[in-house]
């Protein structure tokens, strides 16, 4: 065994993700309709017209509020709503050095940085909102009844090692801590946040939490800069299934650039071999069938050239298997679709959309 397991809960990340359902988006308020109603008409009108402004913002920007939220404030204490409220007024000291060392800083998001710089008034409006309407009271509420159910997690996690497997399928070190953020308002999500952490709904069963796991530790699954991730996403970025369907999925699910599709699936392909090492895996052609609308094809094709050429079974170093794959020509379309035919069960000209819409 060498995964050490904390879990534990975060007010103010389950603060950030409620802000989501709270706002009206309809994605999110399926999952928390009685919430919303209980909580929404607590709230101070000028910070629900600020959340709904924050909302509007965040779709014209093609981003997700909640997830966006919470992976740049996670590079500071996230505790209470007062520790967000602080990293909010100061966000060049709390937040931006860990963010900017960390996986997800590039050149490409200075601009970024600087757009969620000028919406921080607009979120301490909404944040000091939420205080006031008495979300850390609403919150405990929710959650003392499930102290219960988290002590169990803590328990039966302790029987699974995902890191090894990990460090099996991408032949690189991990820090072997793995942190599990356990929220009520993060659904439908499960969410890499900055560190070895991730958030997770306390209401999912284990097993999800445990294959959770077993997929966000590995973003990126490699270096998006190396020759590998280049090399492949030089061939991916010309596969005309591809391009549809980031253009025709929902963009509710995020995924909206073919790089963010194949740092995705193959984070899903490589977290489906660890699931079935743990004894936790879902049926492969099922899943990549029903989650977010089946459009991860790309994932099945993954898992099914790891399957055909033995590396499901051996493991090895990541990059280089998908350097050898892409110079060979694995990762043309004819290849690719045929690899993911085989594993969802359809015609290689039928992979989307699934059959099934």
């Amino acid at each position: 065994m060498k995964t050490r397991w904390i879990v534990r809960g975060s007010e103010g990340l389950d603060a950030l993700s409620f802000l989501s359902p709270l706002s009206g988006d309809l994605f999110y308020v399926d999952y928390y309709q009685k919430e919303v109603g209980e909580f929404a008409p607590r709230m101070p009108a000028e910070a629900m017209t600020t959340l709904k402004a924050l909302k509007q913002r965040a779709e014209k920007a093609n981003v997700l509020l909640s997830p966006f939220l919470d992976l740049r404030f996670s590079a500071a204490p996230v505790e209470t709503i007062d520790d967000l409220l602080a990293s909010a007024a100061d966000p060049d000291l709390r937040i931006l050095p860990a963010y900017r060392a960390s996986p997800y800083w590039d050149d490409s998001d200075k601009e970024g940085w600087s757009q969620f710089k000028a919406a921080l008034p607009a979120i301490i409006t909404t944040l000091q909102g939420l205080k006031a309407a008495g979300f850390p009271e609403y919150r405990k509420r929710i959650m003392d009844p499930k102290a219960v159910r988290i002590e169990a997690l803590r328990s039966k996690l302790a029987g699974f090692d995902p890191i090894s497997g990990a460090e099996f399928y991408t032949g690189r070190p991990f820090d072997p801590t793995i942190e599990i953020v356990l929220l009520q308002f993060c659904k439908p999500h499960g969410i890499k946040v900055i560190g070895q952490r991730f958030l997770s709904a306390v209401d999912w069963p284990d097993d999800v939490h445990i294959r959770t796991a077993g997929h966000e530790i590995l973003h990126p699954p490699v270096a998006m800069d190396g020759a590998a991730a280049k090399t492949t996403l030089a061939t991916l970025e010309r596969d005309p299934l591809l391009q549809r369907i980031v253009r025709e999925h929902d963009p509710k699910f995020g995924y909206n650039s073919i790089q963010a599709i194949f740092d995705e699936d193959l984070t899903s392909a490589i977290d489906q071999l660890i699931a079935e090492r743990n004894g936790v895996a879902r049926d492969p052609r099922k899943r990549w069938t029903e989650v977010d609308g089946g459009m991860h094809v790309l994932s099945a094709a993954f898992y099914g050239l790891m399957k055909q050429d033995g590396y499901a079974k051996t493991g090895g170093n990541l990059e280089k298997w998908l350097l050898a794959k892409a110079q060979i020509g694995a990762f043309a379309p004819e290849s690719l679709h045929q690899a993911a035919a085989g594993v969802l069960g359809r015609r290689a000209n039928q992979l989307w959309p699934s059959p099934n819409d």
